[in-house]
């Protein structure tokens, strides 16, 4: 073993969506990062179709929407959930769902991001290439072997997995994004509540000429005496996902090239379609949550801290609003701007909101697809999973199209004019937290602390974002809101509500 160095801050253990959405957002903030993954490189099965349009805001904050949209130069064939026996089928069945629409027909209103569709396979380089730019250190083919944190620091024991070699990293912090299946989550011994492993299912993933294929749709259940399976297409890739039984002796090593040919040519309808296999990987859907999102100087992200069923399509999406939750305040303790305080809010904050999302998976494979997953609540609208999640105290949701503006609520889309330039809301929170004012702020800026942008908006975008008076907003690096007020400043009150934020409070009380 080479003696290990003390070098990066933070540790990202695993390489797939979560870690390099990790490492590219701690980097963005100038944390020193190191990533290691135990692949050789990224993935290379096209999973996760859709990122959401949160997710595109982060990805926009974080400067790489344009290249991600770029990646992904299709879009979904269309909406809708069809049934049929083939994808050429002349009779089929449409669902179309009330959860696939939300509080407003006027989605722009929502946000100025659009959803992107594009695989895991393509997104993964895009992360790569703009973390590392960014001075993200990334090892692919290295493993994380074993830990230990003392308190002040973790120690890391690393292995080149093509070599064999072993070193230590000494770090102030370790992310686990290894999956659902985390060694890290289990060396902790940090448990999960939830049903569990609800399938076994083979992701097929095959490259044909479906022009075909007349009818445009979301997601498809094909379903005739040969196959029963959920489809998906975009551009000339068709996804297939089959289930199979290992309690009667079934695997995935049935679902040869071969067989995939032949289930793809079920699935379309044509028997001499020609076919190119892409990949086959085996999944499980599942649904749990870690008891704790961390254990001292450790962090679990995306599946390590929480697994849904794809109904939905909220899984990858959840797991990049951990990273960047994460990230902002990581970055702000490993600065000594903020005390370690701050990093309790990550469980508090992110442990509710994947409660309730992975209740919202379950309840749309239930009504979508008629699995018999175990629901309770109500089902709520998409917008409303994607844009209405909210921090602290009081319901976990609210109605993304008629905000509260409340602290702990995301700070509401709006299109406003700075220095003569168009811009969302959206755009005023990437670099850092910001005090929003209206008209006449600049008593406000003189109670501002260090670290913290002034935006002073005209009356016209004051009216919409505020409340038209003489108040301000605190708005945290991930676009909620941290406090308001709407009164005149005092001579403390800002620097109170930044140093409330900085600790973690999202109490609705000490921020007002």
């Amino acid at each position: 073993m080479t003696a290990g160095v003390r070098g990066p801050a933070v540790l990202v253990a695993g390489g797939s969506l979560v870690g390099l959405c990790t490492a590219l957002f701690l980097a963005r903030r100038g944390v020193a990062t190191l990533l290691v993954e135990r692949h050789p490189g990224t993935a290379v099965h096209p999973r996760t179709p859709g990122y959401n349009a949160r997710s595109m805001e982060l990805f926009r904050a974080a400067g790489v929407e344009r290249a991600v949209r770029q990646a992904g130069p299709w879009q979904l064939d269309g909406s809708g959930l069809l049934v049929a026996a083939t994808l050429t089928s002349e009779q089929v069945r449409w669902l179309e769902p009330p959860a696939m629409r939300g509080p407003t027909d006027d989605f722009s209103g929502l946000t100025p991001a659009e959803p992107a569709v594009l695989s895991q396979d393509l997104l993964e380089p895009v992360l790569r290439r703009h973390a590392e730019a960014a001075g993200a250190v990334l090892r692919f083919g290295t493993m994380l072997e074993s830990f230990h944190d003392d308190g002040d620091r973790v120690t890391a024991v690393l292995r080149d997995l093509e070599t064999g070699a072993t070193r230590e990293a000494t770090v102030d912090y370790l992310v686990a994004a290894d999956g659902a299946d985390s060694a890290i989550r289990a060396r902790l011994g940090i448990g999960r509540d939830g049903p569990g492993v609800l399938d076994h299912q083979a992701g097929i993933t095959v490259r044909a000429d479906l022009s075909a294929v007349r009818h445009r749709f979301a997601v498809g259940k094909i379903d005739n005496p040969e196959v029963s399976a959920m489809v998906r297409i975009v551009g000339d890739r068709l996804t297939i996902n089959v289930g199979y039984r290992p309690g009667d002796g079934e695997s995935i090593d049935r679902f040869t090239p071969d067989r995939c040919v032949a289930l793809a040519r079920v699935v379309v309808g044509i028997p001499s379609l020609a076919v190119t296999p892409l990949g086959v990987s085996a999944w499980q859907p599942s649904a749990a949550v870690a008891r704790r999102f961390s254990a001292g100087r450790v962090f679990l992200a995306g599946d390590a801290a929480h697994v849904m069923p794809p109904s939905g399509a909220f899984g990858a999406n959840t797991g990049i609003q951990d990273a960047y939750n994460l990230a902002w305040k990581l970055a702000l303790v490993l600065d000594g701007s903020a005390p370690p305080r701050l990093l309790d809010s990550y469980h508090t904050e992110r442990r509710p909101v994947a409660e309730m999302t992975v209740g919202q998976a379950l309840h749309r494979g239930r009504a979508w697809f008629g699995e018999p997953y175990p629901v309770s609540g109500a089902m709520l609208d998409d917008v409303t999973v994607m844009f209405g999640y909210r921090y602290g105290p009081g319901p976990v949701t609210e109605d993304p199209g008629a905000p509260s503006g409340e602290p702990g609520t995301r700070l509401p889309h709006a299109w406003v004019t700075r220095g003569g330039q168009r811009m969302s809301t959206v755009d005023l929170w990437a670099a850092g937290a910001v005090l929003l004012t209206g008209p006449g702020g600049a008593p406000w800026r003189d109670t501002v602390p260090a670290g913290v942008e002034v935006a002073e908006l005209g009356p016209d975008d004051w009216d919409r974002v505020g409340d038209g008076g003489t108040g301000a907003m605190l708005i945290r690096p991930d676009g909620f809101i941290a406090w308001r007020s709407e009164s005149s400043p005092r001579d403390t009150a800002v620097r109170d509500a930044v140093a409330g934020m900085l600790a973690g409070n999202t109490d609705k009380e000490i921020f007002r």
